[in-house]
């Protein structure tokens, strides 16, 4: 579950794209950020993603993403020449693969280190996915297999690309676009597989002599949680619909990753998280949450800033990176003993989210000042700055927002203890509980996992 967002220079206030994400996985399955240098490769050299090997290409190009713990791929990411990807997970009729091969998100690692611009992007994944096709289970704990949807971006243009077995369609993005984890690309789109009109047409999906619709042929009708999914599209392309009205600013695309929707004022996650861009689960085993979020600006006068979050983006704040510069301390995955940002924030959320209305606006009163002093920060910054200047920028507000979270980690328990003490009416019952006691070892291991955990059960 994932949402992606894109604002074109044509509609934003500063004259970059915007493109936003928010990384949806199960609960506890922390997040990281990885940084890799450009590289060249010997004649026969393989790369090892989650499940299997591909022949490695010559050279490949440096990259910043966001990698759940287990995984060889992102969830999102840019690279060095301003590609920026976005990825979600889509269910067709046709059956997703269940055979250990590429996921999603290798694909999309894959496709930073292959391409330097969006045009380019779209030739290599589609070309990734007609050769070695898409499959493997994408979850640690469930039995969990899907298609893939992914918005490319480069500071100039942009594609939506969707995609079902082998079979694919691309639509270029005009000013702004959004996708979810549902089919949207209908009868208006640019590029398409050259069998996936004729495949639809064999299973009985599209009928002939008719306007091919790639959602109506394609989209699996009987998926259980489809109604959830069109929900979040649904509110993420009327947020954006909203916001192209007028010139689109980063602070705008941070809230669109934020929205709730429209909820009363003493809202808290429970049984309505699945239909929220931020979401929520509602269990432990079963359900999904935000547990990273990206918003890239890209533009030709300078490089690419990536704003990342750590877990949900309404309980955290954006912090820029840069990918020829040192990640913060303790976002990237850490070894036995090492400091963990995310898991330090996962904690505090847990603890807000006894009662979200009643303590999440002290959480939020730290970080925002912490966040409006980090935009404004990356603003100033002179466009010769060197890396390590950035790299400083950095590390003082991931500082700034580690300090937040040391004191809130006192403050909150004490006014629940006291002041504000929770209520005992939580919609999910015993999630809190329930995730608590499944947290598993996320730490980096000696070498990477050729497999993930077991499923459950």
């Amino acid at each position: 579950m994932c949402d992606t967002m894109i604002a074109l220079g044509s509609i934003t206030a500063s004259g970059r794209v915007l493109l936003a994400k928010n990384s949806d996985r199960e609960p506890n399955e922390a997040q990281y950020l990885t940084r890799t240098a450009a590289a060249d490769h010997p004649p026969g050299s393989r790369v090892r993603m989650t499940y299997v090997d591909i022949p490695q290409v010559p050279h490949t190009y440096a990259h910043v993403g966001s990698r759940p713990w287990w995984m060889w791929g992102f969830e999102h990411g840019v690279n060095e020449h301003g590609l920026a990807i976005g990825n979600e997970a889509e269910w067709s009729r046709l059956p997703a693969g269940q055979a250990p091969g590429l996921l999603g998100m290798d694909l999309l690692r894959l496709t930073l280190e292959r391409a330097r611009d969006a045009d380019e992007g779209l030739e290599v994944l589609t070309g990734l996915i007609e050769t070695y096709g898409q499959s493997g289970r994408a979850s640690t704990h469930r039995d969990m297999f899907y298609q893939n949807a992914f918005i490319l971006a480069d500071p100039t243009r942009a594609w939506v690309l969707e995609t079902a077995g082998p079979h694919w369609v691309a639509k270029r993005v005009r000013d702004w676009a959004s996708i979810s984890n549902v089919y949207s690309i209908g009868t208006e789109f640019d590029r398409i597989s050259a069998d996936a009109i004729a495949f639809a047409e064999a299973q009985g999906w599209h009928r002939p002599g008719t306007a091919f619709d790639w959602a109506a042929a394609y989209t699996d009708p009987d998926l259980p949680f489809l109604p959830s999914c069109r929900a979040r599209l649904a509110m993420s392309q009327a947020g954006m619909g909203a916001l192209a009205q007028g010139p689109v600013s980063l602070d705008q695309m941070v809230a669109q990753l934020r929205d709730h929707g429209d909820v009363a004022a003493d809202w808290r996650p429970g049984l309505d998280g699945s239909g929220m861009v931020c979401m929520h689960a509602t269990a432990a085993d079963r359900s999904s949450e935000t547990v990273a979020s990206m918003v890239a600006e890209l533009g030709a006068d300078r490089g690419p800033v990536i704003w990342s979050s750590l877990c949900s983006p309404c309980l955290s704040s954006f912090v820029p990176v840069w990918i020829d510069a040192a990640l913060p301390p303790g976002w990237s995955q850490p070894a036995e003993d090492a400091p963990d940002a995310w898991w330090r924030m996962q904690r505090l959320q847990r603890l807000v989210e006894r009662d979200y209305a009643g303590t999440a606006r002290y959480l939020r009163a730290a970080l925002d000042r912490i966040e409006a002093d980090a935009f404004s920060a990356a603003r100033a910054l002179p466009a010769t700055a060197d890396a390590a200047c950035r790299a400083a920028l950095t590390e003082r507000l991931a500082a700034e927002q580690a300090g937040a979270i040391a004191a809130l980690e006192a403050i909150v328990p004490a006014l629940q203890a006291g002041l504000l003490p929770p209520r005992g009416d939580d919609p999910r019952g015993a999630y809190l509980q329930q995730v608590a006691a499944s947290a598993p070892d996320t730490r980096a291991p000696a070498t990477t996992p050729a497999t993930p955990p077991a499923a459950a059960g």
